[in-house]
């Protein structure tokens, strides 16, 4: 019974220990990507966790080991979501849209951010590098999906559409340098998402996309 005791303790001790990793994780996460990471101390990030900085370091040897678990998390984050997302959705569309309205209520990002982790964290670089060329690979398997179900084209190049859905990333890096941009970033998304999934779209596909936007003008 003692040693069935000290294992629930050790489990216990180990469960807490994951749960805080993963919102100092989370909150550093939010912090980097709303400020940049050069912006964000590690003071700040304990502080604004209620933590002391002793506690930070008990799990994390600097800032740019919570960077780059941060990075880690999320691209863990981010298939789950896909996974689930597949799951509930009958067709291709319906991902799309579902993809392009969970962009929509997501928070801004910091031109910062990116421009800290091209030129202060290589490594950050180069796994973000593999997360995008991952997530290329996926997404061309998709669209193939997608033709073969009859919503998309079947004289789609599937490579060109998956290099424009990528560049589209560094559309949206170069509206932050806008002063005064005359539209906002999810407006942004939304147009470029939408024009582009309704170009790539069959008459079948067409439909679904019309009835969405049609639902949209409606509820606006």
């Amino acid at each position: 019974m003692f040693l069935s005791f000290q294992l629930y303790l050790c489990t216990a001790f180990f469960e807490y220990k994951m749960e805080l990793k993963e919102r100092i994780i989370e909150k550093a996460g939010d912090l980097f990507r709303q400020y940049g990471i050069k912006n964000v101390s590690v003071d700040e990030i304990a502080s604004s966790m209620g933590i002391s900085k002793r506690t930070l370091y008990e799990n994390f040897k600097d800032k740019e080991d919570i960077l780059l678990s941060a990075l880690h998390w999320f691209g863990d984050k981010k298939k789950e979501g896909l996974k689930s997302l597949f799951a509930e959705c009958n067709n291709v569309v319906e991902v799309f849209i579902k993809l392009i309205e969970e962009h929509e209520s997501a928070p801004d990002c910091s031109v910062k951010f990116f421009e800290d982790i091209q030129k202060y964290y290589p490594r950050a670089a180069n796994l973000m590098k593999r997360h995008i060329e991952i997530s290329n690979i996926h997404l061309r398997d998709f669209l193939r999906q997608g033709i073969e179900e009859g919503y998309i084209r079947e004289d789609l190049n599937v490579n060109v559409a998956a290099f424009l859905v990528e560049e589209s990333t560094y559309t949206y890096i170069r509206a932050s340098y806008l002063e005064k941009p005359p539209f906002s970033f999810s407006e942004l998304f939304y147009t470029m998402m939408i024009n582009f999934v309704r170009g790539i779209m069959t008459g079948k596909g067409i439909k679904i996309i019309d009835a969405y936007l049609k639902e949209q003008r409606t509820k606006n």
